[in-house]
């Protein structure tokens, strides 16, 4: 018999004197004990509600985790917006700043500036070519340019659209000369780099000269930068150096571009 009741379950006899516990404290005799009573229990009730507290915790500790989880999520959403907004601010800003830029080219006789949107660039090192967006008439055999200097020409047209062939493009040949020289030269395009032809041993500029478009074959206008001397190398046997340069202009970081359209009578 006394192993039967040895074995029934803890739960079973802890409810047992639970119960047993709160009869006697609403007896007779636990209200004449009063505090010493509630003294005496107090630390075996504390153990009996222990696994209640206890699971209670849990439950919160599991509902403060998923809100937590929650918040982190909400904030690096938020995060990501705000950076996407502070790029779209720094990109609009850029965008400005080339669009005041384009203000400042110099008036051209028988010349209109438009602004365009470049599109898109050609992937081809020796086809460097560019898409523009006009809002105005465009031309083909306009001149396109930047704040620093020329870009290329307007290659065809289609509606506002329009291909341009760069400068480093191979198919391109620059009219240009020094500013204050009889020098009379070519600047040509070699995918990454420019060639400048013709130029006499006796006459080459030194390093760092910048060369402008002379204005000879009426397709670009004259006194725009074109090309800055990188390096001379005096060919045996030729009166002609070998020169290098690179463009002045530096379109692969812009996103707005000007177009000098010739007006017509």
């Amino acid at each position: 018999m006394s192993r039967r009741w040895l074995g029934v379950r803890p739960w079973i006899w802890l409810a047992t004197l639970f119960v047993l516990l709160l009869f006697v404290q609403q007896s007779p005799l636990g209200q004449q004990i009063g505090p010493r009573a509630n003294l005496f229990f107090a630390p075996l009730v504390s153990a009996l509600q222990a696994p209640a507290i206890w699971w209670q915790d849990i439950s919160q500790w599991f509902i403060g985790r998923d809100q937590l989880q929650s918040e982190v999520l909400d904030l690096r959403k938020r995060v990501q917006q705000q950076s996407f907004v502070e790029q779209e601010r720094d990109a609009l800003r850029a965008e400005n700043m080339q669009l005041r830029s384009l203000l400042v080219l110099p008036e051209l006789p028988d010349y209109i500036w438009h602004a365009a949107k470049v599109l898109g660039r050609s992937p081809d090192k020796m086809s460097q070519r560019l898409m523009l967006k006009a809002q105005t008439q465009i031309h083909a055999d306009d001149a396109v340019a930047s704040s620093e200097g020329l870009v290329g020409v307007v290659d065809s047209v289609s509606g506002h659209l329009a291909v341009v062939r760069t400068i480093l493009d191979a198919s391109l040949a620059v009219p240009a000369t020094q500013p204050g020289s009889g020098l009379a030269v070519l600047v040509r395009g070699q995918g990454e780099r420019l060639l400048v032809d013709f130029v006499p041993v006796e006459q080459a500029p030194p390093v760092g000269s910048v060369l402008m478009t002379s204005g000879s074959g009426g397709i670009f206008p004259p006194g725009i930068p074109v090309a800055r001397i990188v390096s001379i190398r005096p060919v045996a046997g030729s009166v002609f150096a070998e020169v290098e340069a690179e463009p002045t202009a530096h379109w692969r970081r812009d996103a707005w571009l000007s177009i000098a359209s010739q007006q017509h009578p």
